[in-house]
């Protein structure tokens, strides 16, 4: 087997890769997010979320409280020098927060790699909820940390539309009246219906997610050729996470 999809398959990778997921994005919402860059206080409420995860892991698994503890230490100093970091090279909020999560990634690689070449023993108990590990992975992967990627990245194709403004055109996003949190909400929920499709082998139930999607939208996209574009991104994406997170989960 090769060493890339052994470290993916490993128990240690997952339960960590779950832990990180969700301390970062389901533990943390938006305000939180920005304001521990200015705030300690609201970085060691963040640190707090990222802490205790970990330690439910520990506590299953003693043997890993050297791995946990670098884990938890390389996660605080990343988090303390993004700010001067992206600042000092001018990076912008896309490639900070690429760069940010693929080191987080790249930490919890190396632990499981060093768990795999020292043969550090695992505890019973962690063995055999491998496969629900996984599950769990799955969904804090299609959830709440899909949406804020397609954010960060997709949120430039947004719908806007021009008005008047001191004799000016002024770009304004598209204001049609929703729920706040409705669009994030359906795309949690399209999602997680597709993954439980996925799981179950049911592939061809996926477009009934879409069509029912397609007819609640229809006017805005029959009538906004911008917003159709739009809609269309987000779907296509939405399938794309799943496909690409069942894959990680599932099938390597």
């Amino acid at each position: 087997m090769p060493l890339v999809t052994e470290i993916l398959q490993h128990p240690v990778f997952v339960a960590l890769l779950s832990c990180h997921f969700l301390s970062d994005y389901h533990l943390q919402n938006q305000s939180m997010a920005d304001q521990k860059e200015r705030d300690k206080k609201v970085l060691a409420k963040h640190l707090a979320h990222v802490f205790w995860p970990l330690l439910v892991v520990g506590i299953v698994v003693p043997s890993l409280y050297r791995q946990l503890l670098l884990v938890f230490i390389s996660h605080a100093l990343i988090d303390f020098l993004k700010p001067s970091v992206k600042k000092m090279l001018k990076l912008s909020d896309s490639l900070t927060f690429t760069l940010d999560q693929l080191l987080h990634i790249a930490i919890i690689v190396s632990v499981t790699w060093h768990v795999l070449t020292d043969g550090i023993a695992l505890t019973n108990p962690i063995l055999p909820w491998a496969d629900g590990l996984r599950l769990v992975l799955f969904f804090l992967m299609i959830t709440k940390p899909a949406n804020v990627v397609f954010r960060v990245y997709f949120s430039k194709y947004q719908p806007s539309k021009v008005v008047w403004k001191n004799g000016q055109i002024d770009q304004k996003k598209d204001e049609h009246v929703t729920m706040q949190g409705a669009g994030a909400t359906i795309g949690n929920l399209e999602r997680i219906v597709m993954g439980i499709c996925i799981y179950f082998g049911q592939f061809a139930s996926i477009g009934l997610v879409f069509t029912a999607k397609s007819i609640a939208r229809y006017n805005k996209i029959s009538e906004d050729p911008a917003f159709a574009e739009y809609y269309l991104i987000g779907s296509l994406f939405s399938i794309l996470s799943v496909l690409i997170a069942s894959w990680l989960c599932f099938i390597i």
